[in-house]
């Protein structure tokens, strides 16, 4: 072959070669285009979805307020009206405030006898359902003063971003099949007596010590996101409905109070699921067991609450009545949803309440008549929640449901509400939603955990969802408390303590994401 031909078909080689670098320049470009517009076209969208939200919140507010001024002066009404909500306004607002609950009677129940080791895979459920227990909860109802309550006024989705992971609940989705009555009621002018769950036996008569040291500090513990369905539900029927409690059963009967975020609607009638996304369901025979694990208190204030409806609310009450769990942030109607639990502990009564920023549809906020979950949309009606609370208790824990998923950071509504709650007489915050470890803050010496993760969950793509922990705390009678994050792994079903060079990185990760916070090896969070 020629020179001269070897240099052409170089030439003929070096000009694919540069042309099939341009076209893929080309094509790069024009993928970065989409993703930039897909990306300007979501945040667009939120935008006015959160402008709509705050506008309907706040012509709710200015109804509100409207009732209440005409039921003290009816003349005033139409011009408070006009003051409140000026032409183009777009600011938020709250919706009709809900008072304390309306809880069935308590029942007696027991926790089994603490385990020394733990036992994998075993099949449990029958044998805990048949063991022999001490009562823990006593069936002595305290009277309340209800606050106003009234309909809720929510906006047509919840302020949740991103898409979900695998098998994970979306915040943004379509609103439920349920139709649910939606009226405004005035507030009452008088204060209603309700009667309300209170717990008063100590969990060491089940076995285990809870004293700790000083019989004034109760030992509090937290846990974050609990479903029996799905990829759950499929691997406790094969290894027992005792299984995801295996290394954590001690440290929950060891300890004073226990407190999960159910977030499932537990029932085995027929019901028609929610027009959404992700829909949960799980069986109520896996109440027993959580029961006898230790757990004390389970929060429904959540956007899975309603996920079967008003009817499947209805009947995960009736089953968590049953087996003697307490429950909170949701019920009958409003009254119900916005009620504490009473907690009586070493000379200590600790009132916990339940509330949610997240639901999927305005019908699934409880009103007068009107069964749904606790609304903390409106962070008046939550924090009234929480002061009358404080009125009987010397400790006020508030559950709250917040945020947006797989966002390591509180987002300015979690703070504002955080805030509001402390002001409120909270003396420690929980939240959960986000499905993912949130940091921790200190507001006016009490303590906010923002974000206790998934715990007893199903598996998903995102590792980080697989990150979770226990949040222990030791409160005395003043509401002072100190706490304590303890790292384990929660991939599917089961939460498993982390080796120590993963959770010494945890510990570090969860303290960069709390300004004004230090968290030593032994996971103690301190303020700097």
């Amino acid at each position: 072959m020629s020179y001269s031909s070897r240099s052409s078909r170089t030439r003929t080689q070096t000009a694919r070669k540069r042309k099939h670098r341009a076209l893929l320049i080309v094509n790069l470009s024009l993928l970065l285009l989409v993703l930039t517009g897909g990306g300007l076209l979501y945040a667009r969208e939120h935008a006015a979805s959160e402008a709509r939200t705050a506008l309907a919140l706040r012509e709710s507010a200015a109804r509100n307020q409207a009732t209440l001024n005409a039921v003290a002066d009816p003349s005033s009404a139409l011009e408070a009206v006009d003051e409140a909500v000026p032409a183009g306004s777009s600011a938020a607002g709250g919706q009709d405030p809900s008072g304390a609950v309306n809880l069935p009677d308590s029942r007696s129940s027991a926790a089994a006898p603490a385990e020394d080791a733990p036992q994998p895979g075993a099949s449990g459920e029958s044998s805990e359902a048949d063991t022999p227990k001490a009562p823990r909860i006593a069936g002595a109802s305290i009277g309340a003063a209800a606050p106003a309550a009234g309909a809720a006024a929510l906006p047509p989705a919840a302020d949740a971003g991103g898409s979900p992971p695998e098998d994970e609940v979306s915040g943004e989705e379509a609103s439920a099949s349920e139709t649910l009555a939606d009226a405004a009621e005035p507030p009452a002018e008088e204060p209603t007596t309700v009667s309300q769950q209170t717990l008063t036996a100590p969990k060491a008569a089940a076995g285990g010590s809870s004293s700790k040291g000083d019989s004034k500090v109760v030992n509090l513990t937290f846990a974050g996101d609990v479903i029996f369905s799905g990829k759950v539900q499929s691997l406790l029927e094969k290894e027992g409905y005792d299984y995801p409690y295996t290394y954590v059963k001690n440290r929950f009967k060891n300890d004073d109070l226990t407190v999960i975020n159910l977030e499932t609607p537990v029932t085995s009638l027929s019901t028609t699921g929610a027009d959404k996304s992700f829909v949960f369901k799980s069986p109520p025979k896996a109440l027993t067991p959580l029961k006898n694990a230790g757990v004390d208190v389970v929060n429904l204030a959540n956007n899975h609450t309603l996920d079967q409806g008003i009817k499947g609310l209805l009947d995960t009450i009736t089953n968590l009545d049953q087996v003697g769990l307490a429950h909170v942030g949701a019920g009958k109607d409003a009254d119900a949803a916005y009620a504490p639990v009473y907690v009586e502990r070493k000379g200590i009564k600790i009132a916990i309440v339940g509330v949610t920023r997240v639901l999927p549809d305005t019908k699934w906020a409880a009103g007068k008549n009107h069964p749904g979950a606790a609304s903390a949309y409106d962070t008046a009606a939550a924090s009234r929640a929480v002061s009358e609370a404080k009125k009987k208790a010397d400790l006020v824990v508030a559950i709250v449901h917040w945020g947006k998923e797989r966002v390591d950071m509180p987002d300015a509504n979690q703070k504002t509400l955080a805030h509001a709650l402390v002001d409120a007489g909270a003396d420690l915050t929980i939240g959960g939603h986000a499905h993912v470890l949130q940091g921790f803050e200190q507001y006016k010496g009490k303590w906010i955990a923002y974000g206790t993760g998934n715990f007893i969950f199903t598996h998903s793509a995102t590792a980080k969802t697989w990150e979770t922990g226990v949040f222990q705390a030791e409160c005395t009678k003043d509401g002072q408390c100190s706490m304590k994050l303890v790292p384990y792994w929660a991939e599917l079903g089961q939460p498993v303590p982390m080796k120590p060079v993963d959770a010494k990185k945890l510990l570090k990760r969860i303290e960069g994401l709390s300004p004004g916070v230090k968290i030593d090896a032994e996971g103690r969070i301190q303020a700097k």
